[in-house]
């Protein structure tokens, strides 16, 4: 049961991991103390009270109620696509963006509801990769600053972010691999993987608003933008998850 696998993680990490508590003890601080020096137009106060409210939401339809999943699946397809044929609107090319939006929005979205159908272990690996990534390539960014990743596209990713989130990924498939059957050294590096294509996924979207000129995808979500700026990573990264559960299935105790 999810709650057992969870209960086991947390044991490992306080009694048979403190090293590895510790560093994470540490990196948190860091990351803390450095909040109240990053920009008031970022509004990170309102992300983390948004963000305080969503995930519970999200891990409650996760692992207790797949109704409520596949409605929160539904109506996020109908907002998303609401989103995307505003952002296009202007474009001269309806029915190219348009095709372009089927798929872009389609896949993920099955992609999501076939792997909870599978296993919400999976399905919450995922998203803490994604949620992780996140969060650490935010403050990582803001904190240490450095080379842009992509300045043409999103101006505000540096290297250090990309950094921040891939060594938050790999703490990430450290404490999953206790969850699956693949291993330490498998999860680690397909964690890593997945928070690259979480950050391109981040970049894919970005790319979009660039080329239609808008600064956010909506304003449905106080502080994250539309459902489509919150989401973004999950675009890319989930089909991915859906490939590596098919051809490894054993890897995941399927």
């Amino acid at each position: 049961m999810a709650k057992d696998k969870l209960t086991k993680i947390i044991h490992i990490c306080i009694h048979g991991g403190k090293n590895i508590s510790d560093f994470a003890e540490k990196i948190f601080g860091k990351i803390i103390s450095h909040v109240h020096f990053l920009d008031p137009k970022e509004n990170t106060k309102q992300r983390v009270v948004t963000a305080l409210i969503l995930i519970p939401i999200a891990l409650y339809a996760i692992f207790y109620s797949k109704s409520v999943f596949l409605f929160l699946s539904i109506a996020i397809a109908i907002l998303m696509t609401a989103e995307w044929l505003d952002i296009i609107k202007a474009a001269p090319d309806q029915k190219k963006w348009r095709l372009i939006g089927l798929f872009y929005i389609l896949i993920p979205i099955y992609s999501v509801i076939k792997i909870r159908l599978y296993d919400a272990d999976i399905l919450f690996w995922m998203f803490a990769i994604i949620w992780s990534t996140d969060i650490f390539a935010f403050f990582a960014g803001k904190t240490l600053g450095g080379p842009k990743l992509a300045p043409t596209i999103s101006p505000n990713k540096t290297w250090s972010g990309l950094a921040g989130g891939i060594l938050a990924s790999a703490l990430i498939g450290f404490m999953s691999s206790f969850m699956f059957s693949g291993g330490v050294l498998f999860f680690i590096f397909i964690s890593v993987f997945l928070s690259v294509v979480e950050q391109a996924s981040d970049l894919l979207e970005s790319k979009f608003k660039r080329i239609f000129g808008v600064k956010d995808s909506g304003n449905i979500i106080p502080g994250h933008g539309g459902v489509l700026d919150r989401l973004d990573g999950m675009m890319l990264v989930a089909p991915v998850v859906l490939v590596l559960i098919t051809v490894f299935p054993s890897k995941f105790g399927m």
